[in-house]
């Protein structure tokens, strides 16, 4: 055989060898962009839920203000038990800006600040308008939409407190109530 037919011969192989290669290569490539956006579509199918949960609590709430009569013990403690619930959902949540609004808006629903001279009446209707908040809040992250302004009267009840910032959310806590 002659030279020619040896380096022919290399290069087939060579180049079989290297297309073989950015094969697998490209495929690994693609593999691997699928498995980040299988990833991305779970997170998003769970915050989703967290938000159609969150939902769901807080229509709830604002269900359970809506009633007549003051803030009984127990109408109480099942208030704090569906703000520790959406708390909870919220983490799912990707979103930091509406993480942190839903959570102020409900970090100031079962709560009174120091020397609150709201009547029942007035602390049911900022419970409800907290709440209309939180589920305009979440309605706009389900709709790809940016956040609504807080209302004024939003920014009103937020000067009753006796701080201004709540603060990041690895600072913020919540008491349970006794009972």
């Amino acid at each position: 055989m002659d030279a020619s037919v040896w380096v022919a011969a290399v290069f087939g192989l060579a180049g079989t060898g290297v297309g073989g290669g950015l094969s697998i290569w490209s495929s690994a490539i693609a593999q691997r962009q699928q498995a980040v956006r299988a990833h991305e579509e779970r997170q998003q199918v769970r915050a989703s839920t967290a938000v159609e949960a969150a939902l769901a609590e807080l229509l709830e709430v604002q269900r359970d203000a809506r009633r007549a009569g003051p803030l009984d013990e127990a109408r109480q403690q099942l208030l704090h038990e569906r703000v520790l619930h959406v708390q909870v959902l919220m983490q799912r949540v990707p979103d930091a800006a509406l993480r942190t609004r839903v959570r102020e808006d409900t970090l100031f629903m079962p709560l009174a600040p120091p020397g609150d001279t709201r009547t029942s009446q007035e602390r049911r209707a900022d419970i409800m308008l907290l709440c209309a908040d939180a589920i305009a809040c979440l309605g706009a992250y389900l709709r790809t939409e940016p956040l609504p302004p807080p209302a004024e009267r939003l920014q009103t009840l937020r000067s009753l407190w006796p701080f201004g910032d709540i603060g990041p959310e690895e600072s913020a806590f919540m008491y349970e109530a006794d009972g």
